[in-house]
């Protein structure tokens, strides 16, 4: 049995951890690089001066095996720097002059190589510090911003209550009101204001139904379910609400074994989006073929593209921002591809399963 732990609860409570953690932990680790520098530095500069000392030493008795000697024509006028330790890219040296001899200088002379050799392995335990100080910060780092993001959870956690609490509360009025006005279809069938106020009952429905799926998993049972009946139900809806949207069907016999109250989910809301966010007198066109269904609509102008299926986004004041997201993340569930695509003045959404 596999126990899936979920350690976010929203993407924002995600974007805010990591933006706390990589705001705490480049800043520290940044200071502790810069006292590393220096710590480096000193160490080098300390160990630059002890070599200089020794070859002055060395060139006092000529005594020992770690450096080597060269002599280094000279014209006349030449003005060497005597006893100053001196550096290119492969070695050190320092020049000496020999007593009674004007064309000729003595160089002694240390690798680099070697000397960068012997200071690495001086400052060997600083690296293995400073790595362990590394590790040290970014475990503080995590702790901070579990921390610092505790706030955010605590108050996602109260929304998210909150939202289930009036969940359950709409929920039985909604159906009673369902209920009653269909008796009363029934004894007056050909009422206007009846069927007007019924398909309104089933938008705050279809409400209420987003709510709970934002907030719940996505149960796994599966069953046969008749993809064209279900669309076709939805645009009955659509189409008395929104009279001045044109409609273009081709819809053809798909029978899917998946989630009902999930593939429903997913028809209400691309549909609805096609139809609620559209311009005057625009069109929606709606084609289920072979294992894709595309929704095609005129559309105003779309100002973030990358945000649409982001919760609670809206691109106008109309909606909760809701829909997108749900559809997305039935989507994943279901295992179905989604793809948009998105030109001047026409929004298009492929689902294909």
């Amino acid at each position: 049995m596999k126990i899936k732990v979920k350690f976010f609860k929203s993407k924002y409570e995600k974007e805010a951890f990591f933006k706390a953690f990589l705001l705490y932990f480049i800043s520290i680790i940044s200071l502790v690089f810069v006292i590393f520098y220096f710590h480096y530095k000193s160490i080098y500069l300390e160990q630059k001066q002890l070599l200089f000392l020794e070859m002055k030493n060395f060139a006092l008795s000529f005594k020992g095996e770690k450096f080597s000697l060269d002599l280094v024509s000279i014209n006349p006028g030449d003005n060497l720097p005597f006893y100053e330790l001196e550096e290119n890219d492969k070695e050190f040296y320092m020049y000496v002059p020999i007593p009674q001899v004007k064309t000729e200088v003595l160089k002694i002379i240390y690798p680099k190589k070697e000397f960068f050799e012997y200071l690495n392995s001086k400052v060997k335990t600083l690296y293995i510090l400073y790595f362990n100080i590394g590790i040290i910060i970014f475990i503080l780092s995590i702790l901070f911003a579990i921390y610092t993001t505790r706030p955010l959870r605590k108050a996602i956690n109260i929304l998210n209550e909150t939202v289930k609490d009036i969940i359950h509360d709409i929920n039985t009025p909604v159906m009673s009101i369902l209920v009653n006005l269909k008796l009363l279809k029934l004894k007056y069938p050909n009422d206007e204001d009846i069927s007007m106020l019924e398909l309104a009952v089933k938008q705050l429905s279809n409400i209420y139904k987003n709510l709970r799926t934002a907030l719940e998993e996505t149960k796994k049972a599966e069953e046969e379910i008749n993809l064209k009946q279900i669309i076709e139900e939805e645009l009955k809806t659509l189409t008395v609400l929104y009279p001045s949207i044109k409609l273009k069907t081709n819809l053809e016999n798909k029978i899917i074994k998946a989630n009902k109250d999930a593939v429903e989910r997913i028809v209400f809301n691309l549909l609805s989006n096609a139809f609620k966010h559209n311009i005057k007198d625009g069109y929606v066109e709606v084609i289920l073929k072979d294992n894709q269904m595309i929704i095609e609509n005129s559309s105003p102008q779309i100002k973030n593209p990358d945000k649409l299926f982001d919760r609670y986004y809206k691109e106008s004041q109309r909606g909760i921002g809701l829909g997108l997201s749900i559809v997305k993340k039935l989507s994943h569930e279901l295992g179905w591809n989604l793809k948009i695509n998105i030109e001047k003045g026409k929004f298009k959404v492929i689902l294909q399963f």
